[in-house]
């Protein structure tokens, strides 16, 4: 009959050969991934250049400080209204459509010009000029936006 196994003796590599095993796992992942790996030097590269990997390093080595100091300027008076104004304001931009937005600021930069010339030449406008300048078709078409800008927000304001 056979005998029975009562012992099994694992192997257990030493400190040099697991050190050359990972040398060869990683020298194999590398070859199986050279370009990710070459595109990644040159990435690391061009952040060098530029200065951002000291920029980050800098950082990294001071986030301490700059964690307590971001503290100190958040906890300044006005800096949570800031915040949530910001926040607010980041929603409203959120409900425009953006087509719609274009549009109107493309208009008022075009009266932003024509204002800034008016400015120049200094045109003073009489109650007569008022009045003529209400048959203008460009200035009924601005009054008319603003009316129903006008509008829209009253209903907003009521609601």
């Amino acid at each position: 009959m056979a005998k029975a196994i009562t012992h099994i003796e694992k192997r257990v590599p030493n400190a040099e050969e697991e050190q050359a095993q990972a040398i060869q796992e990683i020298l194999t992942a590398a070859a199986a991934n050279k370009e990710a790996l070459l595109i990644l030097i040159d990435v690391v590269n061009q952040l060098h250049q530029a200065g951002l990997l000291e920029m980050a390093q800098g950082f990294l080595t001071n986030r301490h400080k700059i964690g307590l100091i971001g503290l100190h300027q958040l906890n300044k008076s006005g800096a949570q209204r800031i915040i949530k104004n910001g926040m607010g304001a980041v929603q409203f931009l959120s409900r425009l459509d953006p087509a719609k937005l274009e549009t109107l600021l493309g208009a008022v930069a075009t009266g932003v010009d024509e204002a800034s010339e008016a400015k120049e030449e200094h045109t003073h406008l009489g109650m007569m000029g008022l009045f003529k300048s209400m048959r203008d078709p460009e200035v009924q078409t601005s009054l008319g936006v603003m009316m129903n800008f006008l509008r829209g927000m009253g209903k907003g304001l009521r609601a």
